[in-house]
């Protein structure tokens, strides 16, 4: 009688666990409360104490806060009554990741170090890898760096040495990370490119490109410009298979900025269009995209085409009720009226070539209202970059370019000040 209980239970369980992993919580749920009702029946301990915790587990995905917390709860006391180690640990775990939905992080710090203090050494090291990343993922949170470095630490040599790649990769991505916060760039960059490593080994592609993202922006905050586009180039490859359009569209955002910091703006013009096709939403990080491209196409003396997106930006800007944006939107387009009236004077150009062509050619005037501009909107990178461009020319051309240099002291001053 007691050999077709338990069986019972365990394929209730079974059943639950499966639907766990397939997402599907409802029905997880239910075969857990039944898995529950004949664990009270069958009067054991330990099986009691884990069906709480699967069900305080599926409880946590639903939602249901209060109920997990209970169950952890219980199983807990169970545990701690019959003096079962790995038990209390899950539970402590458990109650951790509830503390964390809650927003109490300290409490949730706390358990997830009690459930490490007791956890079993003979008891799945991998495990204890896991609660090693979610520990150190609290006082990420926390902005205690430090205790974060620590667990992290603690959970990558597990990993490494219970032969767990794809875990190793993932806390080389958060380790490197939590070293770019702290200005430890070295370390980080090291971090990242085992990361790369490991994903390509184990062919984990989706992982590879966010991995590869993360090094590519380290590199541009380096200001290492060319390996910045080589990885970014790659991770756009990648994610334009395995992602979601959101994904794509942030990829192709940043592989846009940075070949306009390369100077190709013919490609720059390509994935900033690519990023808007993929974005999904109406709102302002659309708009911001919208005001990127109509100001690309402004540099490339599109002016009709760039016009059409600024209003495209202006009208997201507005419907968001972002005033600032809004000002500088139409502050751009005043510049471009501007710009339009005098554009035969500032533009020379071959009228038997395309425009696009040369990659917005066009005079040192055109480049100094281009940097004024920038400056108005406290874009100080890139105003820099047209007053460099505009003192190159003058002195090529032998002009006077006195105020020039006062400019691009100005500027630079201000873009140290900010780092």
């Amino acid at each position: 009688m007691y050999d077709s209980e338990l069986l019972v239970w365990r394929n209730l369980m079974e059943d639950g666990t499966q639907c766990l992993g397939d997402e599907q919580y409802l029905k997880a749920e239910s075969y857990f409360v039944q898995g529950l009702l004949k664990a009270y029946e069958l009067t054991v301990p330990e099986i009691v104490a884990f069906t709480l915790r699967l069900l305080a587990t599926v409880r946590v995905r639903l939602g249901n806060l209060e109920f997990a917390e209970a169950g952890f709860n219980e199983a807990l006391q169970i545990c701690q009554e019959i003096q079962n180690a790995k038990g209390m640990a899950e539970a402590w775990a458990g109650l951790a990741s509830i503390s964390v939905k809650k927003g109490r992080l300290k409490e949730a710090a706390e358990d997830y170090e009690r459930a490490i203090a007791i956890y079993p050494t003979a008891s799945p090291q991998l495990r204890l890898s896991m609660l090693y990343a979610d520990l150190g993922q609290v006082y990420a949170v926390l902005e205690e760096w430090t205790s974060a470095k620590r667990a992290y630490s603690q959970a990558v040599e597990l990993c490494r040495s219970y032969g767990f790649p794809k875990g190793e990769a993932e806390l080389d991505v958060l380790s490197g990370e939590l070293c770019f916060r702290l200005g430890q760039k070295t370390e980080a960059l090291v971090n990242l490119k085992h990361a790369c490593q490991l994903f390509a080994q184990i062919q984990d592609m989706a992982a590879l490109s966010t991995a590869l993202q993360y090094l590519a922006l380290l590199y541009f905050d380096q200001n290492e410009i060319y390996l910045a586009f080589e990885n970014q180039q790659r991770a756009v490859a990648l994610c334009l298979q395995f992602e979601t359009q959101e994904i794509i569209s942030e990829s192709c955002y940043f592989l846009s900025k940075i070949e306009q910091n390369l100077e190709n703006f013919k490609e720059a013009k390509y994935y900033l269009e690519l990023s808007i096709q993929n974005y999904p939403k109406q709102n302002l990080d659309l708009a911001m995209r919208y005001l990127s491209l109509g100001n690309l196409l402004f540099i490339s003396m599109d002016f009709a085409k760039s016009e059409l997106y600024y209003l495209k930006a202006l009208n997201l800007f507005e419907a968001c009720h972002d005033e600032q944006r809004v000002s500088e939107v139409y502050e751009a387009l005043g510049l471009l009226k501007g710009m339009q009236q005098t554009d035969s004077s500032l533009y020379v150009y071959d009228k038997s070539e395309d425009r696009s062509q040369l990659h917005g050619e066009f005079t040192i005037e055109a480049l100094i209202h281009l940097a004024e501009f920038y400056e108005r909107r406290r874009n100080d990178r890139d105003a820099l970059e047209c007053y460099w461009k505009a003192l190159k020319r003058g002195r090529e051309a032998e002009m006077s370019t006195d105020w020039i240099e006062y400019r691009v002291q100005q500027v630079s001053k201000r873009l140290r000040r900010k780092k």
